[in-house]
């Protein structure tokens, strides 16, 4: 529901941007209009910040290194005493920064996007992503092995975060402007508009539709469009012309593809027990921090072109700037000490380093191809390449992000088709190993799931959600004319026949009643047990729905009987296309329907119930304006003027934790607090509006 200030930002640009003869027009989208506009300024803001980011970066760099320049740079010139302490120093610094950030902000939870989306609505807090992103900064100042477009990120879809809120928009609306900040950070990060939309929507939302490709889209034009002006609009890496010197050499990328999988996986593996190890020890975390900045400086010693989370690193490789011996010996270094990093704690991206691994493999597996095949095969750069893609692929479990990604950050489109056959590839294999990406690790913990909303819905939910208790039945020795009166009293396509003890028969189709109404012979003797279909399908309570529908299809018939177990085929209630409907609408497509969903409390046990709504009435959320700041709930009659109840007030505290307050009549609202409504649609439009 748009709230005052996106109607007065779409009043504004109405009376100043659009012509006369639009305005009708504009006033029926104002929904998409206002997210499409809000979308534009999180952008900007996105890239902004990303900007002063790195900005800050490079300061704490200087100062760390004393120096200037990039951190590789800095590292390989730095006398051996500064190589040892100075990435020792900045993970103790940083573990602090997030040890008594957390107790400042009284915010423990995980800096993870993709959680936000998922679980909390699109809803995160601006202390904790300052703290966590200053604490990235430092730890990739100093050297740490994690990118830069973490804390970017973060920081951004944090930004878009606040002002959905502050602008008062839904739930869903809120979730793809997060999504939208996030792909300005990336866009800005890696000056990738098409791949960071990409990203977003394959990743973070698992959306395509058009309602949500439009704002992820203006976010990334924007905050490419204020990077490049800030930047340059130069591709991130520089790749030599090349292009493919024979057919037959898509075999060896396709080889590639599947030897990147099983990277893929392996780095997921690393990661993943890197976590757990950490887990276990009994080291405080700026400790484990400083520990792990401890053995970066000892490596540094011999390989200080590792420092940093690898994006000159792998500028060089695709430059052909290495030989394929320090390529693997990079490679197995910046995996491990990637794992390493983020498992002690550190905030920070896996993306850039991602990149590396891919491109030395790569490279690597390039300079095995042309020393076995000479004159058959590109150049090691050319499998550098795709070999970061097919990492990013396999990682992410998202190829058609990174086929794009690594296309717009490189220019070369010459590469196109054995980039997208090895990014395919590698995810194909990287799934098979490990089922959860980089990304859905986390998820996976906390139980959830990011298949996609059809999938989820039709898999997850079960018969004993939305089935109803009530049925039509009758004995077996019901006589015709009683059969016929029930068909006229009731408006079914069916009529179950159950025996004395409630045990389901079968069922009479109305097509089945037609036909022994026109039968030429005596019809006084017919019964119930004579006209119905002993076949009939059934289901039971923990049935999911997709095997409801299944049946619904076999049988061809609008409800379904549910029987208590399939051995004693007790009758207990009915399922319908029509409830099946109704909770996709409401799940999936996020459209108003006569279907409420209401959660059972966490650790309960209790199952999530949907209800039918009466006729034009729904249960809506509302973002407390001017009109009702400040007034208790008896004063502002919303109930006596709209017909409106408020169920439940969710406001955030001081700390940035949302308090959900059951409303008494001495209640008084507050000015951002979002209600939780119930009333007819004419009754919730005047009430929003007014």
């Amino acid at each position: 529901m748009t709230s005052s200030r996106s109607r007065r930002l779409l009043t504004l640009v109405r009376e100043t941007v659009l012509p006369r003869r639009w305005a009708e027009q504009v006033a029926g989208t104002d929904q998409h209009v206002a997210l499409l506009l809000w979308s534009g300024v999180a952008g900007a803001l996105g890239a902004v910040l990303a900007s002063g980011l790195r900005s800050l970066g490079d300061l704490l760099a200087g100062a760390a290194w004393n120096g200037q320049g990039d951190v590789a740079d800095l590292a390989g010139s730095a006398p051996v005493w500064m190589r040892l302490l100075v990435p020792a120093a900045g993970g103790l610094v940083a573990g602090l920064v997030l040890l008594y950030g957390v107790r400042v902000t009284r915010s423990a939870g995980g800096w993870d996007i993709l959680e936000a989306v998922v679980l909390r609505d699109g809803i995160l807090k601006f202390r904790s992503a300052m703290v966590k992103s200053a604490s990235s900064v430092i730890t990739i100042a100093t050297g740490g092995s994690v990118g830069r477009e973490g804390p970017m990120v973060l920081l951004a879809s944090t930004m878009a975060s606040k002002l959905g809120q502050w602008a008062g928009l839904s739930t869903r609306q809120l979730r793809i402007l997060t999504a939208s900040g996030l792909a300005s950070g990336i866009a800005a990060a890696y000056n990738a508009p098409i791949g960071a939309s990409l990203f977003a929507m394959e990743i973070i939302l698992g959306n395509f539709a058009m309602e949500v490709f439009a704002p992820l889209v203006c976010a990334s034009v924007i905050a490419t469009l204020v990077s490049r002006a800030l930047y340059g609009a130069d591709p991130i890496f520089h790749v030599p012309p090349f292009e493919m010197v024979t057919a037959w050499e898509i075999f060896i990328y396709l080889l590639l593809g599947l030897v990147g999988g099983v990277v893929a996986a392996a780095f997921l593996g690393s990661l993943r027990m890197s976590s757990r190890l950490f887990a276990a020890l009994p080291v405080p975390r700026p400790v484990a921090m400083g520990l792990v900045g401890l053995l970066l400086g000892v490596v540094l010693l011999r390989y200080p072109e590792i420092c940093g989370g690898g994006r000159a690193l792998t500028d060089a490789v695709l430059d052909d700037a290495y030989l394929w011996r320090l390529a693997g010996a990079l490679l197995l270094l910046k995996l491990v000490l990637t794992a390493l990093t983020v498992g002690s704690g550190a905030v920070g991206g896996v993306f850039t380093p991602a990149l590396f691994v891919g491109a030395s493999l790569g490279f690597g597996f390039g300079t095995l191809a042309r020393h076995l095949a000479p004159g058959f095969t590109a150049g090691p750069a050319a499998y550098a390449l795709v070999g970061a893609g097919c990492l990013l692929a396999g990682t992410t479990h998202a190829p058609i992000m990174a086929i794009i990604m690594i296309f717009e950050m490189s220019l070369n489109y010459s590469i196109v088709l054995p980039l997208m056959l090895s990014c395919v590839t590698a995810s194909l294999v990287a799934r098979a190993i490990s089922p959860d990406s980089v990304y859905t690790e986390a998820l996976s913990r906390k139980g959830a799931s990011l298949a996609t909303p059809e999938a989820q819905v039709m898999t997850s939910l079960t018969v004993r959600d939305i089935m109803r208790r009530e049925f039509d039945a009758v004995p077996p020795d019901t006589p015709l004319p009683q059969v016929v009166d029930r068909f006229l009293k009731g408006r079914r396509n069916h009529l179950y026949v159950v025996d004395s003890e409630g045990r389901f028969l079968g069922a009479i189709g109305l097509h089945d009643l037609k036909e022994a109404l026109g039968a030429s012979e005596e019809i006084s003797f017919i019964i119930a047990l004579d006209l119905m279909r002993p076949s009939f399908e059934v289901t039971v309570p923990g049935e999911h729905l997709d095997r409801v529908m299944e049946r619904l299809w076999a049988q061809d018939c609008e409800r379904v009987p549910v029987v208590d177990s399939f051995d004693t085929r007790r009758l207990v209630g009915t399922v319908s296309k029509r409830d099946i409907l109704g909770v996709y609408s409401l799940e999936v497509l996020h459209r108003r329907t006569m279907m409420a969903k209401f959660r059972g409390p966490a650790g309960t046990g209790q199952e999530d119930t949907y209800v039918e709504l009466p006729a034009n009435y729904r249960i809506d959320g509302l973002v407390v304006g001017e009109s009702l700041a400040g007034r208790t709930v008896a004063e502002t009659r919303l109930r006596d003027r709209f017909g409106v109840t408020v169920l439940m007030i969710r406001r955030l505290d001081g700390g940035g934790q949302e308090q959900r307050l059951v409303p008494a009549p001495d209640t008084r609202f507050q000015a951002g607090d979002r209600l939780v409504v119930f009333g007819p649609d004419e009754g919730l439009v005047r009430l929003s509006s007014g």
